[in-house]
C-alpha cells in the first residue's frame, strides 16, 4: 500500500483572482479535493449512513509561490499523525516541479448522531496507523 497519496489538479480560470494567480481560498480546496480522493481511496468501506464520518477541525497552509493558470499541479498527502479520536494529513502542493504550498489539516472521527467526536475502533485505528509516516517523505518531484 503506497503510503504518500499523489493527486493531480488542473488549475481551471475561475480558480485566478484579480492578480492572475489562484486565490489562496482555492488552494485549501485542492487540499480538500485530494483528501477526498484519498478518504475514496483508503476508507470508502467505513463510510456507513454517512459517507464521510470525519469532519475537519482545523486547517494550515503555508504559501511558497504563486500559482499560475499554465502550472501543472500535483497534491502530495500522508498521513502524519494519528491521535485517539483525530488523524493529521499533511500536503505539499506541486506546480510545474516547484513546492507553491504546504499545510495540514485535522480530521476527526466524528459521531453525527451523538454530534460529538468518538474514539478509533481497533480496525480503523490499524488502517490509519498503517498509513502514517513518521517525518517528511521525499519529494516526488
Amino acid at each position: 500500500m503506497e503510503r504518500v497519496f499523489r493527486y493531480p489538479i488542473e488549475v481551471r480560470f475561475r480558480d485566478l483572482d484579480a492578480m492572475g494567480h489562484v486565490n489562496n481560498a482555492v488552494t485549501v480546496t485542492y487540499l480538500e479535493v485530494a483528501r477526498t480522493r484519498f478518504w475514496l481511496s483508503q476508507f470508502r468501506d467505513f463510510a456507513k449512513e454517512v459517507d464521510f464520518p470525519f469532519v475537519v477541525a482545523r486547517v494550515a497552509v503555508n504559501y511558497r509561490r504563486p500559482i499560475r493558470l499554465h502550472d501543472t499541479l500535483e497534491v502530495e498527502l500522508w498521513v502524519s499523525h494519528v491521535g485517539r479520536s483525530s488523524f493529521t494529513i499533511t500536503y505539499r502542493v506541486w506546480a510545474s516541479g516547484e513546492l507553491a504550498a504546504d499545510g495540514e489539516t485535522v480530521q476527526v472521527h466524528y459521531d453525527y448522531s451523538q454530534g460529538r467526536p468518538q474514539s478509533f475502533g481497533p480496525e480503523l485505528r490499524e488502517r490509519l496507523e498503517g498509513l502514517l509516516i513518521a517525518g517528511e517523505p521525499q519529494p516526488s518531484v
